[in-house]
């Protein structure tokens, strides 16, 4: 009867041992997607940030450089606004 209850309580620990791993990988991928939405969240507050900044620059130089070159600057400028908006 020893070795039948000891048997039993080998299996208890094991399914205990097996319940605690999968709380831990549960619990890791909840981590992992909170800090995935977090970043995105992040990356897209960055992103109108950095548009925003790109846009006030242009209009700004737009109206002081005038010829040629504030024409280049100005398309420079526009072309990472773009590449923002793919991005």
């Amino acid at each position: 009867m020893s070795e039948a209850l000891e048997k039993i309580m080998k299996q208890y620990r094991k399914n205990v041992q097996k319940t605690k791993v999968k709380a831990v990988g549960r619990s890791g991928n909840e981590s992992k997607e909170t800090k995935k939405s977090k970043v995105k969240k992040s990356g897209k507050t960055e992103l109108k940030s950095a548009k925003s900044s790109i846009k006030t620059a242009t209009s700004g130089l737009g109206e002081s450089v005038k010829g040629q070159f504030g024409d280049k600057v100005v398309e420079v400028l526009d072309n990472q606004t773009k590449l923002l908006d793919d991005f």
